[in-house]
């Protein structure tokens, strides 16, 4: 190679991983998994007794965190499972503007890239705020998705 050869990065990643790996037997009801690519909070867990030629196994039933949906997984209880980097924040809403919430951080950041709910939450935002009410938004990120959960007005 000449000294004169260009050299160009398209992209970059950071290369962290928006899960961990953790062992079946340590969860517990509220803890999140992963079960078919879908970020998820353990409903039950129950771990059957070790058979005469295999081990525990654990049963766990779980709701996406996003939508409800339901999943179930079955896994030794010895092997280890892969657990979502779950964040949650809270924005104060300042605009809604083309079904996108405006919103800002008590850091002073803000951002306008979270779309209204499309559902009785959605409906509860536009409500509030064509009242005039001062919102609290919480956002929930996870694997990529963020998405509005809860709503609450500010006194």
């Amino acid at each position: 190679m000449s000294d004169n050869d260009d050299f160009e990065v398209e992209s970059q990643e950071s290369g962290a991983k928006d899960y961990e790996f953790v062992q079946t037997s340590t969860l517990k009801k509220g803890s999140y998994i992963i079960i078919k690519d879908q970020p998820c909070k353990v409903d039950s867990i129950s771990t059957s007794k070790p058979g005469k030629h295999g081990s525990a196994k654990c049963a766990i039933v779980a709701k996406n965190i996003f939508n409800g949906s339901r999943h179930d997984e079955i896994s030794q209880a010895h092997a280890t499972v892969k657990c979502p980097k779950v964040t949650r924040a809270i924005y104060t809403l300042m605009n809604i503007d083309d079904d996108h919430l405006d919103l800002m951080h008590e850091n002073g950041s803000t951002r306008c890239d979270i779309r209204v709910p499309a559902n009785e939450l959605g409906d509860k935002i536009r409500e509030g705020f064509d009242e005039g009410a001062q919102l609290a938004i919480t956002i929930l990120s996870s694997m990529g998705t963020e998405e509005a959960i809860e709503t609450k007005e500010i006194e």
